[in-house]
């Protein structure tokens, strides 16, 4: 399937980050264009549609019918994103998938099947690997400038718990999945190397909703890699002032940083001493990325090539989750299971 102009999309999931995406393909994608959005409420879809100037649709299967829908973007809740990327398939249409890529490794193997079976595109939104710093610290390991790779490590602390579906973790995968799968991604990514272990401490120590829904809100991963890189991850769905996110390489001839605990753009100088603001939210520090994402995905439709975020990289990312789960439950390290796509 060639594209001489435009990749047409449709957006399905009006939420904050499917409004994004909605907004950023209808302005910032030169080689694509927005045809329609849908949502399940209809006064959503019709109020995106008008401020956007595009179609809207309740029904997904309805706007997969529109001939002048070529790609689709999912940004429904997980445990919805199985049955819509087999039906995108279906009729065609190439498909980026917000993260995760499906809630169990059983319907990631699923989705492979019918994403080889149809010849669709598939890239999952793994964004930081768009992010500027993430991009530079990806290039400064591969060049050798830190020497070594020693031990990745990263710490992940949202404001709160998490909104509706997000919080059961039959629906969301829990908090390995709905909430470190990008830290999970890019240990994968900056190392260059598969997950083989994991070893996990953690605990509900916060949220009672989180706990009686099964899931946890602190949690410190510790794995290995298949080339005997360590790994440390933290985590916690509750941080006093915000926003969190650090990431960091120690290798034997130096180390690289990403992230920051607070908003570098701005402080106060008051008596008392210099008081700075919390890091900004995800949507605002990674806006850039959730670009370029979009871009790479339109490009590699019309050049024909594979995206850069590809389904095995979502399934591995599940695979590590569920390998977390298993050494909550029996207190032990456990070997991370790899299926072929």
């Amino acid at each position: 399937m060639g594209y001489t102009v435009k990749v047409g999309f449709g957006v399905v999931g009006l939420g904050r980050i499917g409004r994004l995406h909605s907004e950023i393909l209808k302005v910032k994608i030169e080689n694509a264009e927005l045809i329609a959005v849908c949502d399940v409420i209809k006064e959503l879809a019709e109020s995106v549609s008008k401020s956007l100037s595009v179609k809207w649709y309740t029904d997904f299967e309805e706007m997969l019918k529109d001939p002048k829908v070529d790609a689709v973007v999912i940004s429904t809740p997980t445990f919805l994103h199985k049955d819509m990327i087999i039906k995108a398939a279906e009729y065609g249409k190439h498909v980026f998938v917000e993260k995760p890529l499906t809630v169990t490794v059983q319907e990631a193997k699923d989705v492979a099947r019918a994403v080889k079976r149809y010849g669709i595109k598939l890239q999952v939104g793994y964004n930081r690997r768009f992010d500027y710093a993430y991009r530079k610290a990806k290039k400064d390991i591969e060049e050798g400038r830190i020497g070594k790779p020693i031990a990745f490590i990263s710490i992940a602390r949202d404001p709160g718990a998490p909104p509706g579906w997000a919080a059961d973790p039959k629906l969301s995968g829990g908090i390995f999945l709905d909430m470190l799968s990008h830290d999970f991604d890019m240990a994968r990514w900056l190392i260059g190397s598969e997950v083989k272990e994991v070893f996990v401490l953690g605990g509900n120590y916060i949220h009672e909703e989180i706990k009686r829904k099964g899931d946890l809100d602190v949690v410190s991963i510790v794995f290995s890699f298949d080339n005997n890189v360590q790994g440390i991850i933290h985590g916690t769905r509750k941080f006093p002032y915000g926003y969190e996110l650090r990431t960091e390489v120690y290798g034997t001839e130096g180390i690289v940083y990403v992230g920051s605990n607070v908003d570098n753009m701005y402080s106060l100088g008051v008596k008392e001493g210099l008081i700075y603001h919390g890091a900004p939210w995800f949507e605002k520090r990674f806006y850039d990325a959730y670009v370029e994402e979009l871009r790479s995905f339109t490009e590699s439709i019309i050049k024909d090539k594979e995206p850069l975020v590809t389904l095995e990289d979502g399934l591995r990312v599940i695979e590590i989750a569920e390998a977390c789960w298993e050494s909550v439950r029996n207190g032990k390290k456990v070997s991370v299971r790899r299926e072929s796509v």
